[in-house]
Order: C-alpha cells, then structure tokens, then sequence
C-alpha cells in the first residue's frame, strides 16, 4: 500500500491533538494508527523549519498520563487441579527455614536455605558468573 503524504499543515494539527489530548504521545499514535517514529519525524521537521511545538505531557509531567491494565490469566480456568499440582512442589516442613550459607559476590548475596534445591542453587551460582565447572 502507497504511504499517505501527509502535508505540514495537517501534520502539525496533528501534533498539537496530539500534545493536547492527555495521551503520551506513543499512546496517541497508537489510537491514531500513526507510526511513532514518523510522529516525532514530523515534529522534528517542524521545528526546524521555525514551528512552536510544546513538549509532549508526559515529558513535562515526568510521567505517563493515561495508564492501560491488562488482565493476565496464570492459570487457565479450565486446567483440572491434578494438572496444577503436577507443576507444583510442596512447601518443606519446616516452620521457618534457616540459611545454610550466604556467598557474597561483589553487591549480590545469595543466601542458601536447607533444603533448597540443588539445581535452583546451580542456576544462581552459574548466572552470578562462577563455578559452572563444579557441577
């Protein structure tokens, strides 16, 4: 499909919705199905052919102004729970469980539990970056 020649009149109207619309302005192209990078392409042209453009909202507030919430499912509600508790391990016993080890590396600590896992406890000494040749 041909891209749509949009003229510098009708790009800054569009801008200046934009900017007064209570939208970031990534928020407002995607509601207007305008490219982000063509938007700020548009206001960078603008401006330096001699054009007022105020900053966007959120970049003078510092913040978002208008937030979208997505719901998300963890568990399907259709999984049997004899599914679920496949994928699960049973809490240890113990009441309160007591550091086995701390290993300090630079500004991680890791603290070993008793009865931590022996694989979760390769992963984490592996992605701190030592003793992969132990295992």
């Amino acid at each position: 499909m041909p891209k749509r020649i949009v003229r510098k009149d009708e790009q800054m109207k569009l801008i200046m919705e934009c900017r007064q619309s209570g939208l970031s302005d990534y928020q407002w192209c995607q509601r207007q199905d305008i490219n982000v990078g063509t938007f700020y392409n548009w206001v960078s042209k603008l401006r330096k052919a001699g054009y007022t453009i105020p900053d966007s909202r959120s970049k003078s507030e510092g913040a978002v102004v208008v937030q979208d919430v997505v719901k998300v499912n963890l568990v399907s509600e259709d999984m049997s729970g004899s599914v679920i508790e496949q994928n699960t391990r049973p809490l240890a016993e113990a009441s309160t469980p007591s550091v086995a080890a701390e290993l300090v590396a630079g500004n991680v600590t890791l603290r070993l539990f008793n009865g931590a896992d022996q694989n979760l406890i390769r992963c984490a000494i592996q992605c701190m970056g030592g003793a992969s040749h132990a295992w």
